[in-house]
């Protein structure tokens, strides 16, 4: 991991290697590097941190070579190091290679190359490729392209685990080669030039035409030429996608970091979804009521913030559609037996449809016979290519690593599933579909009203920002949220947050709970709202201090029997999730600022997770 960069055409390559790297950098890295192909050789330059330091490296070096290939790493094997990252090279310093992914039998396949006399400079998997590259082309003298595909078409078919790769070789000048297998790589096809990419932000601002490669294709680019081709080197037909406007970083418009903008940004986001459902309800997931009628399961699958999405479907599901519903993390379903029905409707949850574990998890319930549907917000990735289904949450890019905007999308979407599903199996009325989408159609207005209580959480994160270990608590259809809020805490501010049912506290959680203590409830004024209250004092009779994240009827309730409360206007209570996390995103936010963290890019995170 975790984002890769190639360039061929007639202009240099390194400042378009630099802006496609930087246009990566929400995917989150630790390193980077580039390598440029220059009259003499193949030129490697790399440093540990941001791509500004890469950037002021370079500036050391004359680099007018106009085929290149570039990589932001994420360590997986190696700490960050200038030596782990990548470019790689063999030992003759012929041969360039970034990777995103893992190499499983890479120890193997060192042992090997090291009894044949090869000299390893990194602790990285990745380096083995360059040595094995070298070896199947060290007795070459002539028609070095054709060799070059060969090599790496037979190099790939050793490699047990993931990859994406972009190769470069000197004696095969102004050609890059690639390679996929579960992990993202997408070509840009330009005029006179031709990129690579982990992802269309590596070159949407140079040409809007993609290919996105599927798991074992080999792609040949040369300045005014893609050739992809299978294991086998037989030549493929692709096809061009154009992609839409409007899919450019815009950049922070004035706030200081992405996720404020992005939290800022959910009335618009969650309206833009829920009006690509409500224009035709029936059509909008591409999968008829005919064969929701039939559905006797439906199994949701995520990883992160996704997973809590699909946990407060679950709640919907049950509650509207009388179906029995499973909420997985994608990591567990995959490596467990699952018994479930043949009529099983699998729903994966990923923002970027391209989280390796997801993708996994989606290869099981395709061979278990199950229809599935995706729900993500890139177009073209490999989850959205493998459904049967698809449907786009209308977010924009998402860069803070630290999902916001993306989350309340996935709610959007997955509360308008709920709803035609519980009507395709005659659980709900025509009547009350229609009054439960009106309730949807009404909520951005909510959350224009919970960004606006900003400057009141602000107030209330300069209270507690110096407490070390936070607790959320929820019922019902908020116990996702608790989760999620101590999710979004801990990603950003690195303190510890837990999340429990707040049913479950006495029987263990409590014994946590200290004089002082930050626990937040979500509480909203709904059937579970006195059963939330015990909660408050339970812990608050043990020294905590009780904050209440509640609705205005809730608040009237209170009575001042909680240190502190966060006020957000009235919702059907199973709507309460959407306006509840924005007061949970803007309070770790606030935290995190005040503890000088870096927001957009915590340490040891990714934004797109391609690796297992």
């Amino acid at each position: 991991m975790c984002g890769i960069v190639g360039y061929t055409g007639r202009k240099e390559s390194a400042p378009i290697l630099i802006a496609g790297l930087k246009a990566l950098e929400y995917r989150g890295y630790d390193s980077a590097g580039l390598a440029v192909e220059e009259k003499d050789g193949i030129k490697i330059v790399k440093s540990v941190g941001k791509v500004s330091a890469l950037k002021s490296e370079v500036s050391n070096y004359t680099l007018h070579g106009t085929t290149g290939i570039a990589h932001t790493r994420w360590a997986t094997h190696g700490k960050p190091s200038t030596i782990n990252s990548h470019p790689h090279s063999d030992c003759l310093g012929e041969i360039a290679v970034v990777h995103n992914g893992i190499i499983e039998n890479y120890q193997a396949l060192k042992d090997e190359l090291i009894k044949k006399g090869h000299t390893f400079k990194s602790e990285t998997d990745t380096e083995v490729i360059a040595h094995l590259l070298e070896e199947k082309l060290k007795s070459v003298n002539s028609d070095y392209e054709n060799e070059f595909l060969k090599a790496a078409a037979e190099v790939t078919k050793m490699l047990e685990g993931s990859y994406a790769l972009g190769l470069l070789w000197k004696k095969a000048p102004n050609m890059i080669i690639g390679s996929r297998v579960k992990s993202p790589l997408v070509c840009g096809a330009g005029e006179n030039e031709n990129f690579l990419g982990s992802d269309v932000s590596a070159f949407n601002q140079w040409t809007r035409n993609a290919i996105y490669l599927d798991d074992y294709d080999i792609v040949v680019l040369k300045e005014n030429e893609i050739k992809i081709y299978d294991r086998q080197l037989h030549e493929k037909y692709y096809n061009i996608i154009e992609l839409e406007q409007g899919l450019e970083q815009s950049g922070k418009n004035g706030y200081e970091h992405y996720m404020l903008k992005e939290i800022n940004e959910q009335p618009f986001t969650v309206r833009s979804t829920i009006e690509a459902v409500l224009k035709d309800i029936n059509t909008a997931f591409g999968i008829t009521k005919d064969e929701l009628k039939n559905i006797k399961n439906i199994l949701m699958i995520g990883c992160g913030t996704a997973y809590h999405a699909t946990m407060v479907a679950k709640y919907w599901v049950e509650e509207f559609c009388n179906i029995p519903c499973q909420a997985e993390y994608a990591s567990e379903y995959k490596y467990r037996k699952a018994a479930m029905p043949d009529e099983t409707l699998a729903v994966f949850v990923s923002q970027s449809g391209e989280t390796a574990d997801t993708v996994s998890a989606l290869e099981k319930a395709r061979a278990a016979g199950f229809k599935t549907l995706s729900i993500c917000n890139v177009f073209g990735s490999t989850l959205a290519r493998m459904s049967d289904h698809t449907f786009y949450t209308k977010c924009g890019s998402e860069i803070s690593v630290a999902s916001t905007k993306a989350f309340t999308a996935q709610l959007a979407a997955l509360f308008s599933l709920s709803v035609l599903i519980a009507e395709s199996a005659g659980s709900i009325s025509t009547e009350k579909k229609g009054r439960l989408l009106n309730e949807l159609a009404k909520l951005p207005v909510a959350i224009e009203t919970a960004v606006s209580e900003d400057g009141s959480i602000s107030k209330l994160a300069e209270k507690y920002y110096k407490e070390k270990t936070f607790v959320f608590l929820g019922r019902n259809v908020n116990y996702p949220i608790a989760l999620e809020g101590a999710l979004k805490l801990k990603e950003i501010t690195y303190l510890q947050a837990e999340g429990f049912p707040a049913g479950e506290i006495k029987h263990g959680p409590i014994a946590l709970i200290n004089t002082d203590m930050p626990v937040i409830s979500i509480m909203p004024a709904d059937s579970l709202y006195d059963k939330m209250v015990n909660a408050c004092e339970e812990v608050m009779a043990r020294g905590a201090k009780a904050i209440a994240v509640t609705d205005e009827k809730g608040y009237k309730l209170l009575e001042n029997r909680v240190e502190d409360v966060i006020v957000l206007p009235n919702v059907e209570e199973y709507l309460f999730p959407f306006i509840s996390v924005i007061a949970l995103q803007l309070f770790a936010y606030r935290i995190a600022k005040l503890n000088n963290r870096e927001i957009d890019q915590p340490r040891n995170l990714a934004k797109s997770v391609t690796v297992e």
